[in-house]
């Protein structure tokens, strides 16, 4: 059985894909850093590997008997270096290894947003250059994260009202980090769906007013909800409570002022290749806020 290289562990999707990756039996290099938490990859039979993805020769170092490399490290600080020049790095590498495949975790969009913001610029390069490379690849290209709005809907919860930054009314098709992981450990095991770009996302695109009714109808209440303009991320970063408060300001535009779809016709044929059935947004609010139909936690 070929081990997995998954570098980014101790990160949101990154730990898991160790997680699930242990739960089915691999074996698994964990990708972490000194300080980080990491006590619970140990603790899932992990073999952790310390090192910087921004040196080749840590990289070299990391990959005896790795067959299966998945891609998840990021820093919104350093994308040049910590992104996009170690995805590169390691994509070099894993080809001089003979790696059976590369997954990389991207973005829907990217072709079309790449030059607004260094994020998805960055994103947009590693793809081009895996898909040039020798390598078996997946490319994920996932729409907006659930776990995008736990901020959000936490804020709720505490104080009853909500600053809803942009156009609200734009829909996308959520998904699950936990459904994402699972999505990708199981494309790297089916080599028919090798070098592909896979869009991946929920059935349902819901908008964010569409989630704030669906708390409502949860909790049975009545959020006070404060609507600003997009044009106040120029000036201020609050009110952002709803997404990551490290991603850079360009890729906060594009994810507030466009919509993130996929095509149902795909994500149902994705899931019956893969034999899975995706969590509603409302499942995973219940699951993860402690709500159900009736209001109690």
């Amino acid at each position: 059985m070929g081990w997995y290289l998954v570098t980014g562990a101790t990160g949101q999707i990154g730990r898991r894909v160790v997680h699930q990756l242990r739960q089915q039996g691999f074996p698994v290099r964990a990708w972490v850093r000194l300080g980080a938490n990491y006590q619970d990859l140990v603790d899932a039979g992990a073999e952790l590997y310390f090192g910087n993805v921004t040196q080749r020769e840590d990289i070299w170092a990391a990959m005896g008997h790795v067959s299966y490399i998945i891609s998840t490290h990021y820093h919104a600080k350093d994308i040049l270096n910590i992104h996009l020049k170690s995805n590169l790095h390691l994509i070099e590498v894993a080809g001089k290894f003979g790696v059976e495949c590369f997954a990389y975790i991207s973005g829907l969009g990217v072709e079309q947003y790449a030059q607004n913001a260094p994020l998805i610029e960055a994103k947009l390069a590693i793809e081009t250059a895996l898909t040039k490379s020798s390598l078996n690849y997946i490319i994920l290209r996932p729409t907006l994260l659930n776990h995008y709005l736990l901020p959000w809907l936490e804020q709720l919860q505490k104080t009853g009202s909500l600053i809803l930054t942009g156009d609200g009314n734009l829909r996308h098709s959520w998904v699950s980090l936990d459904d994402l992981a699972k999505i990708t450990i199981q494309l790297t095991q089916n080599p028919a769906l090798w070098r592909q770009i896979v869009p991946v996302g929920g059935l349902t695109p819901l908008s964010r007013w569409d989630i704030i009714d669906l708390y409502r109808k949860l909790t049975q209440s009545q959020p006070m909800i404060i609507p600003v303009p997009l044009a106040f991320l120029d000036g201020v970063r609050w009110g952002l409570q709803w997404l990551n408060q490290d991603e850079d300001l360009g890729t906060l535009k594009i994810l507030l002022s466009h919509e993130f779809i996929c095509n149902e016709s795909e994500q149902k044929r994705l899931q019956n290749q893969l034999n899975i059935q995706l969590e509603s947004l409302e499942q995973f609010l219940q699951r993860y806020l402690g709500l159900d139909h009736s209001g109690k936690e």
